[in-house]
């Protein structure tokens, strides 16, 4: 289809006798002629019929040669054309305002056939070496399309398994590993620049009996509309982080120990009162949380987050749904059942297992 476009050659001339000798002519070789005795006509042809070879005279009514060649040069809709401009006037200013007007080459009237041959011959090589050339470049623009595709499908893969490296795939929060590498990033920080840091550690109360009773499905569902209440209820600023079963971590940046508690503070309360509904049954839990402050004397994020966990542990011998930070001072132990498996002395009644 190409090549058939590129054999495709335009006599433009309002002599009928000179548009009958010249179609004559170039029709012995392997180009199809096409005819039209005025500009206007000439520049239709070009838009539906696309020959890549115009042989214009300059002289014509209505419309010039000259004329017809900016209009093919300025014509959005016409690619590229090779003029041969003709004209019985060889003065050189004809000359010069054919190539002003866009003309690639001249031939003077009358026409000598074996020059305008040779002229045809030198056009068919230009256009198919612009031809090779344009495919070439919508190759190379399919090629780069294609790298972008690729480029943007492998940046969304590598995205995903950002994703799946550093979020728990339950709830949406940051996972263990990657909550404790932000711990540490966030320690780096605040040793160097001397900002306020702290954690809290938290776990739902009694999710164990949670599960045995309501079904681990459940127990997923109350996992991930926690983990929604938490998020929702601290700063943009801070790391909510998923570290075990049912058990979180929230690093709070810029945070001294009042700051810390009233955070952990704030989130017992909202996940006390939260409530869910699963298969028509209302669900509704609360959480044990221990804080810690970074401070001199702590060396590692390790022993900060156990500070926090000791605190948690603390919290948990003293009845559950309570904060405790790292430093207070430590009640007298109630005969509470920290792991869930003896006593619920300490619990308040709306929260012991039969009511969760």
């Amino acid at each position: 289809m190409e090549a058939d476009r590129n054999k495709k050659l335009l006599v433009v001339d309002d002599d009928p006798a000179q548009l009958k000798l010249l179609q004559r002519l170039l029709s012995k070789g392997e180009h199809e002629v096409l005819t039209a005795t005025n500009g206007k006509e000439a520049l239709r042809i070009v838009l539906t019929d696309e020959p890549r070879i115009v042989l214009t005279d300059l002289v014509m009514p209505e419309m010039t040669g000259q004329e017809l060649c900016r209009a093919l040069r300025q014509h959005e809709g016409v690619r590229f054309v090779y003029i041969i401009a003709a004209s019985a006037r060889s003065r050189k200013d004809c000359i010069i305002s054919a190539f002003d007007a866009g003309a690639d080459d001249f031939v003077s009237k009358p026409i000598q056939a074996d020059e305008l041959l040779a002229r045809i011959r030198a056009a068919d090589r230009i256009v198919g070496a612009e031809s090779a050339l344009a495919k070439r470049t919508r190759e190379v623009h399919r090629i780069n399309a294609e790298m972008a595709m690729a480029h943007q499908k492998l940046n969304l893969a590598n995205d995903k398994l950002t994703r799946m490296a550093t979020t728990d795939e339950l709830t949406g929060l940051l996972n263990r590993r990657e909550g404790f590498a932000k711990l540490a990033e966030f320690i780096n920080a605040s040793s160097r620049y001397g900002y306020e840091l702290s954690c809290v550690m938290l776990d739902i109360d009694h999710f164990k009996r949670f599960n045995d009773t309501h079904g681990h499905a459940a127990g997923d569902y109350v996992l991930r509309e926690t983990a929604r209440v938490l998020r929702t209820s601290t700063r943009a600023t801070d790391r909510v982080c998923r570290v075990g079963g049912e058990e979180f971590l929230v690093i709070c940046q810029g945070v001294g120990g009042e700051g810390a508690h009233a955070c952990a503070e704030n989130l017992r309360a909202s996940v006390e009162a939260a409530t869910y509904t699963y298969e028509g049954a209302k669900l509704s839990v609360t959480i044990s949380l221990g804080g810690a402050v970074w401070r001199d004397g702590i060396s590692t994020p390790d022993e900060l987050i156990r500070l926090a966990d000791d605190a948690l542990y603390i919290s948990k011998r003293n009845g559950r749904n309570r904060v405790t930070m790292d430093g207070d001072p430590v009640p007298a132990a109630p005969d509470a059942d920290i792991a869930g498996n003896k006593s619920t002395a300490g619990v308040p009644a709306s929260h012991t297992p039969a009511n969760l």
